[in-house]
């Protein structure tokens, strides 16, 4: 039985794994464009088509805001379906027995993301690590469920979005999900996590270079 639990436990975490590499990719295009169209924009209409990027850019904030909205999603047990979420893999990790480094491996992921509570069982700290996660970032992820509702996934009549997350905290959510996908995957599954590189946002800079801009950059400018 144990076996099988984590053999269906790793699945659902690959399946993670896979949301998290698009949200990857998500966030570095809307980012990259973001920063070069106005350089883009200047090498003028004959070079780049300010229409198709701002395109690709409003596709990609979609995706963004799918893919946020599927890793948070909630498992329903009534549900004859179940889904490949944070929440959807802690209902598969209940039925798992921890081991002492198991156990450290949690309490680490909790102190990393503000969970200051005594760890006393590992399922119960880690449904409070979520919960606190989902309570600090409350507000972007209602404003991305609504987009998703509204726009994204359907067409409401009326519906504006003036203000949406930044990618600030796009990136924290990237951040938190990343450090949970290895958390199950190295720490209780003891299989080597996969890596998300950016192959997306690579490709992009590279397109916005060969373009002429030859100083096209891949992220924001931190200042000193």
């Amino acid at each position: 039985m144990e076996r099988m639990a984590r053999t269906h436990l790793d699945r659902k975490n690959i399946a993670l794994g896979i949301l998290i590499y698009r949200l990857r990719q998500g966030i570095d295009v809307y980012r990259i464009i973001s920063i070069n169209a106005g350089a883009a924009k200047r090498l003028g209409a004959q070079k780049v088509s300010s229409a198709f990027f701002s395109y690709v850019q409003l596709l990609s904030l979609e995706s963004i805001a799918l893919s946020i909205c599927k890793i948070f999603d909630y498992e329903n047990p009534k549900k004859p379906y179940r889904v490949n979420s944070i929440d959807g893999i802690m209902v598969r990790v209940a039925k798992h027995k921890f081991t002492a480094v198991q156990f450290k491996q949690v309490e680490r992921f909790g102190r990393a993301h503000r969970n200051a509570t005594a760890c006393a069982d590992p399922i119960e700290f880690l449904r409070d690590t979520v919960a606190i996660f989902r309570k600090q970032h409350a507000v972007a992820l209602k404003l991305l469920r609504d987009f998703r509702n509204q726009q994204a996934a359907h067409s409401q009549l009326g519906a504006k979005f003036k203000n949406l997350p930044s990618i600030d905290e796009f990136e924290l959510i990237f951040d938190f999900a990343n450090d949970f996908y290895r958390l199950i995957s190295d720490g209780i599954l003891n299989v080597g996590p996969a890596s998300f590189a950016p192959h997306a946002g690579t490709g992009l800079l590279n397109t916005f270079k060969n373009l002429g801009l030859a100083d096209a950059r891949f992220d924001f400018v931190t200042k000193p």
